[in-house]
């Protein structure tokens, strides 16, 4: 079984940060780094991208995560094939519904019909197809018509036509946490990125959904790599580092009812416990602790979604969901509004003792 890759997330801090984020992962001899995309809370993420493939020379680099409303597939892919280009052949597309960056133009996730085609469109793009043209581009009410302009000769197609012949084709990863999700990944994107939390029996479910669902669409379960991200908070006193967890938790806890959606095989207890959360989410203060979601969530619920504790009961705890076979775990560590020492403390146990224990 190929080892799990962990990587980790730049998520919700300044641009002046970011040379130090990635020394750090090469110094511990991580594997990759994600960069959240959420134009309002955080510096753009394909420029903070491309200047991680000039300071690294191995670590994968990846948007966790963009969206299809805020770019355009053609500009999303064109952005991720140059930035292969840049890092030879480093690049993994993370892509999902939409979080925080539409929340912040006034808007909520784009519904799992209008993602499918989306998700048709950019791998398009990053195969160097020609993409047809889509009606939403065509007949933008606030553009004029291409032929009223009466030029000789006009694309019949969209298609990224400088694609380096040689270059190895980005692979899309599609952030889930649902089934219908899973299975529209599954069938059309090259992995999967579950925010689950962390706990293994979900894990594990998942996974098997999902290469049932390969196999049903005649897929290799091996073509599509899956990985897992949730937060990781390590102090000597568990209480204190599952209140440092709280709001980071209670951020990822929320993808489970997005919508307020249906219980499935959720317990009443658990439902409850997730909506409470979801309804008290704060995104003005978008993961953070001494919030209201950070209030809102039980300790059942940050131990279910995320690891919190001593650097023994972490490495236990990532050990189990790294053998579940997944191709990568993404521990996010800066935990937002809360004690900036515990903190400090949480992230330098991480990559002193729990991550080296890991890699050993």
């Amino acid at each position: 079984m190929t080892a799990t890759e962990i990587w980790t997330t730049f998520v919700n801090r300044p641009f002046a940060e970011f040379d130090d984020v990635v020394a750090l992962a090469e110094r511990a001899n991580l594997d990759g780094l994600w960069v959240c995309d959420s134009q309002n809370i955080m510096p753009e993420a394909w420029v903070l991208l491309s200047r991680a493939a000039v300071l690294s020379e191995r670590l994968k680099l990846g948007t966790f995560v963009t969206n299809p409303v805020t770019r355009h597939p053609a500009v999303t892919a064109a952005a991720a094939a140059t930035l292969q280009d840049a890092s030879k052949g480093r690049v993994i597309l993370g892509v999902g519904r939409g979080d925080s960056s539409l929340a912040h133009l006034g808007s909520g996730l784009m519904k799992l019909g209008p993602f499918a085609h989306y998700l048709d469109r950019v791998q398009g793009y990053l195969r160097g197809e020609a993409v047809p043209f889509d009606p939403q581009d065509t007949e933008n009410p606030q553009c004029v018509s291409l032929s009223s302009l009466e030029y000789a000769h006009t694309p019949e197609a969209s298609r990224i036509n400088w694609l380096p012949s040689d270059q190895p084709k980005v692979p899309v990863s599609v952030a889930s946490s649902g089934p219908k999700v899973m299975a529209l990944a599954a069938g059309k994107a090259d992995g999967v990125i579950l925010g689950l939390g962390a706990d293994a029996g979900a894990l594990g479910q998942a996974i098997t959904s999902i290469h049932d669902t390969c196999r049903a669409a005649g897929r290799d379960p091996a073509e599509v790599a899956i990985g897992a991200v949730f937060s990781v908070v390590v102090h000597p006193d568990r209480e204190v580092a599952l209140e440092l967890a709280a709001g980071s938790a209670a951020s990822s806890s929320r993808w489970q009812l997005m919508q307020g959606a249906a219980k499935g095989h959720m317990s009443e207890q658990d439902y409850v416990a997730l909506d409470r959360a979801r309804k008290a989410y704060d995104m003005t203060r978008h993961a953070e602790g001494n919030s209201s979601h950070a209030a809102a969530i039980d300790r059942s619920m940050i131990d279910r979604f995320s690891i919190a504790g001593p650097p023994d009961y972490c490495i236990a705890r990532l050990r189990e969901l790294m053998d579940l076979g997944l191709a990568y775990v993404s521990v996010p560590y800066r935990q937002l509004g809360v004690d900036p020492e515990g903190v400090r403390l949480s992230t330098e146990l991480l990559f002193k003792e729990v991550i080296p224990a890991l890699k050993a």
